[in-house]
């Protein structure tokens, strides 16, 4: 389950932001990861942890059309470690994805096409959101989409995906082959319910119209259970009442939908925590702050960003901030990230009371040293301020272990 947004900040501002919690099952590790040459990594580690029913459909799915194309730009993402593809991510062009796991009235078919791999391919193929589009909805018209995405359990669904650039974006809700378009203009959010109806500035040719494409597609018990649409609901009036900032979105992503902010397991919530019933978290987050024609990317790199400390991250012609582009440091990063996220959920009264305002005056001090002058700035030196705050966040963690806290 997860959650997905954009925001467009008014003619003329020249910022936006595109966001996402990824959330999967407790337990997953997902990595944040720089990927310059596909190609050869799929071709040498296509995936980090096996899984034998992904290796035997969605990725024999997979492999038998990735030659089709030329996966030629770079990007990055954030990817669980047992498959190729990826829950979120942005390409070198500021071409930004995320998905949703939407829940149709058809049967998904088991040897096909993820969502995550579909949203990878065409990040490493597409320069821009309106040729996304054409991509993703030629790829699911010739190849069919589905296969199991659960980690452990078992999860089958078809997508909702935001894609996003600099200067446009689109929701794109599937079902099999099917498939409704609707263009954004200033606030949009999805989750894991269908949110299109008649709305739709484009369907595909096989779908007869008139259309409510939600009622025709969606299967509502499923949906019921996921509070896709009151999730969907609160993260669009979240933001279009917001101050249309950097922190505006992040408050949203760590949001438990309560006015004390207070924890609570389930489905009802931004920041989703595991329950004895419900087996999804937040996993990972990742914000694109588009600025003019720049875009600078934070992530936490850890679960539960209620806790968790945004850091800004860039790349630029195969380089980008120290590690990130090996999958072996990125994994170790997130091990640790994780650990100190589980440990400050375990102690939330502490972090309220001591952590956050040491945490918040990081993420100040990090947007102080990124944002400072930018548009004077190169990539090269964006990326060294990035490797900085990267720096500065160890003394964050130093000082969390000087509290008594050890993960």
């Amino acid at each position: 389950m997860c959650d997905t947004v954009t925001m467009f900040c008014g003619a003329g501002s020249g910022r936006s932001f595109f966001g996402k919690n990824s959330d999967r099952e407790p337990g997953e590790p997902q990595i944040v990861y720089y990927s310059a040459n596909p190609v050869e990594e799929f071709n040498t580690r296509p995936y980090i942890e096996a899984s034998n029913k992904y290796i035997k459909e969605p990725y024999s799915a997979l492999k038998s059309i990735f030659n089709k194309y030329d996966n030629q730009y770079s990007a990055l993402i954030s990817r669980p470690v047992w498959m190729w593809g990826a829950e979120m991510g942005v390409n070198q062009f500021g071409l930004s994805i995320g998905n949703e796991a939407v829940f149709p009235k058809a049967k998904v078919a088991d040897h096909a096409l993820l969502g995550m791999d579909i949203l990878r391919l065409a990040l490493h193929n597409c320069k821009d959101a309106q040729e996304a589009v054409s991509f993703i909805t030629d790829l699911i018209g010739e190849h069919e989409q589905g296969g199991d995405g659960g980690y452990r359990g078992s999860l089958k669904y078809h997508n909702s995906f935001l894609i996003k650039d600099f200067g446009r974006g689109y929701i794109l809700e599937t079902c099999g082959k099917h498939w409704a378009l609707k263009e954004i203009r200033d606030v949009a959010a999805i989750s894991n319910a269908y949110s299109i109806t008649d709305d739709y500035c484009k369907v595909d040719p096989d779908t007869e119209e008139p259309c409510n494409f939600k009622a025709r597609y969606e299967n509502k018990l499923v949906t019921f259970f996921t509070k896709g649409d009151a999730r969907r609901e609160y993260a669009y009036n979240y933001l279009k009442n917001s101050n249309g900032d950097l922190t505006s979105v992040m408050s949203l992503l760590r949001s438990h939908m309560n006015p004390d902010q207070k924890i609570k397991k389930g489905m009802k919530s931004i920041c989703i925590h595991s329950g004895p019933f419900i087996k999804s978290e937040a996993t990972s987050s990742m914000i694109v702050d588009y600025i003019n024609d720049q875009f600078i990317v934070w992530i936490t790199g850890s679960p539960h960003p209620c806790v968790s400390l945004f850091k800004p991250i860039v790349f630029s012609d195969n380089n980008t901030s120290a590690g990130f582009d090996d999958v072996d440091f990125s994994l170790d990063y997130c091990n640790s990230a994780t650990a100190l996220a589980r440990t400050l959920v375990k102690n939330y009264p502490l972090f309220l009371s001591e952590i956050k305002p040491i945490r918040d005056k990081y993420e100040s001090e990090f947007g102080q040293i990124v944002y400072r002058d930018i548009d004077t700035k190169d990539l090269a030196q964006l990326i060294s301020e990035s490797e900085i705050c990267f720096e500065m966040e160890k003394e964050y963690m130093d000082r969390i272990n000087d509290m008594g806290l050890s993960w």
